[in-house]
């Protein structure tokens, strides 16, 4: 891929937008939390910017996802006080952090191997914050059978990650090779 300067307005767009996408139906940990994380670090030049916009766009998402879709079982504030979330946005972090990486690698292997640590990241992260709060045993074997059953949900957040990150940056880098007055110039 030509590295490209994206326009910050079309970045943050495309990450508010992409979080409203984790409300509609959709199977299991196959959103687009990764994608929006990697883009934050990758394209956002100001740190806190790259940080405070994709966590943003999460919280509001984890919000309406709660208020809309799982009233029934849980309330904002339990959600936001469970040591599952907190790992969750931890593993946000981590993957702007990958995103950061990306800075300056922004072919197709690199966004690939980005999607990938992120599911990585993701399942190894999150699987711990479930075993701390399951019923399994608090022991190493406890721990694994909390891995081995999260298996199926790595298989749908891996193809998650790679699905959105390759539409979310194709749609920043097509973006960002459009001239605006030839584009236009066509719709006349």
């Amino acid at each position: 891929m030509k590295n490209i300067q994206p326009k910050i307005g079309l970045v943050i767009s495309i990450i508010l937008a992409a979080a409203f996408f984790r409300l509609i139906p959709h199977w299991p940990n196959f959103t687009p939390m990764a994608a929006i994380a990697l883009m934050g670090g990758a394209l956002i030049k100001n740190r806190w910017v790259a940080i405070g916009v994709p966590v943003i766009a999460m919280i509001v998402s984890d919000i309406l996802t709660v208020m809309l879709i799982n009233y029934k079982y849980i309330t904002v504030g339990e959600y936001f006080s469970s040591t599952g979330t907190l790992l969750i946005y931890l593993s946000i972090l981590a993957m702007i952090g990958i995103g950061y990486m990306l800075r300056n690698k922004k072919s197709v292997s690199s966004l690939a191997l980005g999607a990938g640590s992120s599911a990585v990241v993701f399942f190894v992260i999150s699987n711990f914050g479930v075993w701390l709060n399951n019923s399994l045993p608090k022991t190493f074997s406890g721990l694994l059978a909390t891995y081995e059953l999260g298996i199926p949900f790595f298989a749908n957040n891996l193809a998650g990650n790679l699905f959105y990150t390759f539409l979310l940056f194709g749609i920043v880098w097509r973006a960002s090779q459009v001239d605006l007055k030839t584009a236009k110039s066509y719709i006349k």
